[in-house]
């Protein structure tokens, strides 16, 4: 298992489009991944409900982690998309 946590730094949180964008790059992986935000919420990146439900707006502390073969390389595209989140 690797992890590592990050501030949500897009202006409008993540929202249905980067939401979006999370889920088909979670689903598209090999690993497990699970989020965990700084109010105790498990969030399923692999389920659009569960991020949006998520309330991930900005400044919010996320925690990733990532379980499996791939986990290094997986946690790497994840926390580029989530940097990539500028709007």
């Amino acid at each position: 298992m690797v992890s590592q946590d990050f501030t949500v730094k897009n202006p409008t949180g993540i929202h249905a489009r980067p939401a979006t964008m999370l889920v088909q790059l979670c689903n598209g992986l090999p690993d497990q991944v699970m989020i965990t935000t700084d109010k105790g919420k498990s969030v399923n990146p692999k389920n659009i409900l569960s991020v949006l439900m998520g309330g991930m707006s900005k400044g919010t502390q996320i925690h990733i982690e990532v379980t499996g073969e791939s986990e290094e390389d997986s946690l790497k595209l994840v926390m580029d998309l989530l940097e990539s989140f500028t709007e």
